[in-house]
């Protein structure tokens, strides 16, 4: 009987344990944007969806005054197209990077969008702090000088 309870007694250990791995984010959708336009006209955002504690969907993208998204603007992709990567393509591999490793802090720069990835990741870390409180207000940041 004692060996019974001290296996049933590890065993809740152990789920306690792996239960307090789990992610502390609450279930919602947030956003977390820069108070002001970049010296381009754009004002980069973040929009999360977080499902079952995790985060489930990611957009990242940019804004001008008109309302265009930056990822949409054909003028900018040719711009950029000779550097290998262009906000399309940057903008969703930062998204996709976030929603593998679930945490701002363990990120990597993307290649050729070191500014953006730097951009994100100051909004990103403003809102896993409202992603844990459950706090669904648009969080505006304002840019480091």
């Amino acid at each position: 009987m004692k060996k019974f309870m001290a296996m049933a007694v590890a065993a809740c250990c152990a789920l306690l344990v792996f239960v307090g791995c789990g992610s502390s984010y609450k279930d919602g959708a947030y956003k977390a944007q820069y108070k002001d336009a970049d010296e381009h006209g754009w004002t980069e955002f973040v929009e999360v969806t977080v499902k079952d504690g995790k985060v489930s969907d990611v957009t990242f993208d940019a804004k001008n005054a008109d309302g265009k998204l930056k990822s949409q603007d054909a003028e900018y992709k040719s711009y950029m197209e000779a550097t290998g990567t262009w906000p399309e393509k940057f903008y969703g591999d930062i998204a996709e990077q976030y929603k593998e490793k679930q945490s701002a802090e363990k990120m990597d720069a993307v290649a050729g969008a070191t500014n953006s990835s730097d951009s994100f990741k100051v909004l990103m870390t403003e809102l896993e702090k409202s992603m844990k409180e459950g706090n669904t207000d648009t969080i505006t940041v304002e840019a480091s000088k």
